[in-house]
């Protein structure tokens, strides 16, 4: 198939230094005029003109990396509309073979292969660096069924999976390769996987062009082995049973999938260009042609690290029939997940413990770069050494990494045996057509091998490094190479407890004539230990205004390193919901349901990447769930077609057995935050996001509908007058996702006709429409995602801050299937 997407671009004339369109306050990009300063003398720019001599060559290869506008084309700030293929094929196969031994003993075997490849139609926006995919993956089962006893039954089952993928470039179009446009920066590290790959650049009131983390592979074999026992004994049907997990997962892309603020997933380098850069033009897009960027990161030699884990869960329940009107339901389950660790203990955490002020890295104040001091200062590694074949890594000779091991437990968090849940159920009829429900448990959730935090990517195994307010011809400022730039790191907290979820329920169903039955429930959860990140490197408030001559490297909290992002299970959550549904059976050709969620769910960690706004004010970041929907409803049916029922004839074969169903929701919107990715508050990383000042009313003078754009219409889904930009230093006090975007709505209908033939026989037609009146929907409100956690904002600065000003590329499709049954 082939997508479609749209971007906002630089112009022709940006390009060459030119943004003397952008004194029109009217340009289409920014909310309101945009004025040039030069960095050297204090004054704008003539014209808003760069001179040639002091336009950067890699800057401007940035720029032209960029397609040029479409002719014509306007959707928003959106000037580009571009298409490009999305090849995908898959496999499926399954085999299964069943053996009786006897009238008490069944095996069943059963292999299930399903492989896939693809290539993205887009890297984020654009189509240069597409990841290719190849992902060929097995499972294997085997499981014996005893009937032990006449009420006693055992069901045993051993199962294997292989989960091997495989991500390159794609490479056939050329459009990865940074040389095509004339990128040629010196890179940090040497040794990249592909030495001509575009890096990430990010321009604040532009779209990324995203280099991504690729190529990369991993390989998870999964061994895993479960016993369940049944036993009826009068009212009582008892279960018990036992799981145990050996997993891994050799892994070659410690590097985390989703951008990283103030770090990079890409080996080729991240730009992040902003507007309030020290020493800047006061406009991102136009520091981007001086070469002045605002941060840059760059990952040295990648990192194979073989993850190991086992998990153990073993439970009790209880069904009970105290009466024939009530059934109780009781259970117990115990888990014991230990953290995941490497095999030859080639990971690094970040521990504050362990960092000492009086051995910290002495920081040149003017360039940022380290002068003396402890590189590894803080880091720890797990164990007493390297294992299985560790010590024959590079850096296993460094007596500096081996001071680095200090006896703490291979997975760095700590052992939790009280995952304990308890659950509990009830269910009463009152009469033949009334039956009361309630029920409660707790859940724990097992973190999987975290690729939030991904400790085998850490220095000293892979180091990242990270520099501030450099220039792109540059990077990393000249001599020197890493070995005296501050390292970024990924850490996760000692404790890291289990995610847990309370959850609880009470209901009541009552069937209805015309053989409808609706249930209509509460339903509640409060979630606690969530997990979620914080930048424990981030500079209080101001620190940077207070001190507008000295590199952020030498403010630091922790000394020679940039953002350290550190997980930690400390989030919550709470949801509460009214459940309304009703169903009428299959009943004289028709079958129908409909129900309806009445929710609101609210917490401070919506995703595990979800990094704090303000990590000393960790309690700002509370507001409605970034997946919360406050109204969902969706009905489905299915209905014979009369025409031809009673017809014994030719016209029956082809007027006669038709059926139609379909499936149709109704949903808000998820909600959004009011956002600058600039360093506002002068912290030193404004790309995971800095709120506003909210100083009006949101909904005030609104016309909630799709817009043209910025001086077209009035058509504000919400108020931009209510927010203002926070004084500098400071952060805004805007909640956090205080508004909602547009809801969505899809229909899909299927008609299908079974023609029975020769007995058994049957010829299945199926016709398939999915979004069947061809509607596009509203697209968000938000003009952009926070880097990290994804979470949607809405830009202050954008030109049409407040609109709506595009719609959904959902589109009808159709899809036509013919099947023999026999």
């Amino acid at each position: 198939q082939v997508d479609t997407n749209t971007a906002t671009v630089p112009t022709e004339r940006m390009r060459r230094g030119d943004f003397g369109e952008l004194l029109d306050p009217n340009n289409g990009f920014f909310n309101g005029s945009r004025t040039l300063i030069d960095p050297l003398t204090g004054q704008p720019f003539p014209g808003n003109v760069i001179p040639a001599n002091r336009l950067s060559a890699n800057g401007l290869a940035f720029l032209n990396t960029f397609p040029l506008p479409t002719p014509g084309f306007r959707q928003g700030t959106a000037n580009l509309i571009q298409s490009s293929d999305n090849p995908r094929n898959q496999r499926k196969d399954t085999i299964r073979l069943d053996a009786r031994l006897n009238d008490r003993n069944q095996i069943t075997y059963r292999y299930s292969g399903y492989s896939w490849v693809a290539v993205d139609s887009f890297r984020g926006t654009f189509p240069f660096a597409r990841t290719d995919w190849d992902r060929p993956n097995q499972t294997q089962v085997v499981n014996w069924m005893s009937t032990v006893r006449n009420n006693f039954v055992n069901e045993l089952s051993y199962s294997f999976s292989l989960d091997e993928v495989f991500i390159n470039v794609f490479t056939e179009s050329g459009l990865h390769k940074r040389s095509r446009t004339g990128i040629n920066y010196p890179y940090i590290f040497p040794g990249k996987e592909i030495d001509d790959k575009i890096p990430t650049i990010s321009i604040a009131g532009f779209s990324e062009i995203d280099g991504g983390p690729y190529p990369s592979f991993s390989r998870g074999p999964i061994h895993a082995i479960s016993d369940t026992a049944t036993m009826v004994r009068g009212r009582h049907t008892v279960k018990a049973g036992a799981f145990i997990e050996y997993s891994g997962e050799d892994d070659f892309d410690q590097i985390n999938v989703a951008a990283i603020a103030g770090g990079t997933n890409n080996q080729n380098g991240r730009f992040e260009f902003l507007d309030n850069r020290t020493g800047g033009t006061g406009l991102a897009v136009a520091n981007v042609a001086m070469g002045l960027y605002s941060n840059y990161a760059e990952l040295g030699q990648r990192a194979l690290t073989k993850w190991r884990s086992l998990a153990t869960d073993v439970f009790l329940q209880d069904s009970w029939k105290p009466t024939d009107k009530l059934t109780v339901e009781g259970g117990i389950r115990w888990a014991f997940w230990p953290p995941w660790y490497s095999t030859t203990n080639n990971i690094a955490n970040f521990d504050p413990r362990f960092y000492d002020r009086s051995r910290a890295a002495i920081i040149n104040p003017s360039t940022g770069r380290l002068t003396g001091g402890d590189r590894y200062n803080g880091i720890v590694l797990p164990g007493d050494g390297f294992e299985g074949g560790g010590s024959s890594l590079v850096v296993a000779q460094d007596p500096r990494v081996q001071a680095l091991f200090r006896g703490e437990p291979r997975g760095f968090s700590e052992m939790h045996y009280n995952a304990i849940e308890p659950r509990f159920g009830a269910a009463y009829s009152l009469n033949d057509r009334t039956i009361l429900r309630a029920s409660s448990g707790v859940f724990h959730n097992r973190v999987t091998l975290n690729d939030s935090t991904l400790l085998g990517g850490n220095p000293p195994f892979q180091p990242m490094v990270t520099v501030a307010n450099g220039i792109v011809d540059s990077p990393g400022g000249g001599s020197g190479g890493a070995t005296d730039l501050p390292f970024g790191m990924q850490g996760q907290d000692p404790v890291f407890k289990h995610p847990t979820s309370y959850m609880w329920s009470t209901g009541i169903q009552r069937e209805l004539p015309l053989d409808f039955v609706v249930d209509v429930s509460y339903v509640g959860r409060r979630g606690v230990n969530l997990q979620r990140e914080f930048n424990i490197n981030q500079l209080r408030a101001g620190t940077l205004l207070a001190n507008p001559n000295v590199n952020i490297a030498a403010l630091r909290p922790y000394t020679g390193y940039g953002a350290i992002r550190i997980s930690e299970n400390d989030g919550r959550s709470t949801y509460h919901s009214l459940q309304i549904s009703a169903d009428r059976r299959y009943r004289n050709g028709l079958k129908v349901g409909v129900a309806y969620t009445l929710g609101k769910s609210m917490d401070d960690s919506s995703n595990k990447r979800d990094v704090v706004f303000n990590t000393y004010d960790p309690d700002s970041y509370w507001g409605p769930s970034s997946y919360d929907r406050r109204h969902v409803l969706t009905f489905h049916y299915i209905y014979d077609v009369p025409f031809g029922r009673e017809q014994n004839t030719p016209l029956k074969k082809v007027f006669g057995g038709w059926q139609i169903s379909g499936a149709t929701f109704l949903r808000t919107g998820t909600p959004f935050s009011v956002l600058r990715t600039n360093d506002i508050a002068g912290v030193g990383d404004g790309a995971f996001g800095q709120p506003y000042n909210l100083v009006g009313d949101p909904n005030a003078n609104t016309k909630p509908q799709y817009s043209e754009g910025a001086g077209l219409d009035n058509n504000f889904w919400f108020n931009p007058a209510a927010f203002a930009a926070p004084q500098a230093g400071t952060f805004g006090n805007a909640p956090r996702n205080l508004l909602y975007n547009p809801g969505q709505q899809q229909w899909d209908i299927a008609v299908f006709k079974n023609v029975g033939f020769a007995g058994t026989r049957n010829v299945q037609f199926r016709a398939e429409f999915f979004n069947f009146p061809n509607h596009p929907n509203l697209s968000n409100a938000q003009t952009g995602t926070v880097t990290g956690g994804g979470a949607g904002f809405a830009d202050p600065t954008n030109a049409n801050f407040g609109r709506v000003t595009s719609k959904t590329n959902d589109r009808r499709d159709i899809q036509l299937s013919l099947r023999f049954l026999f």
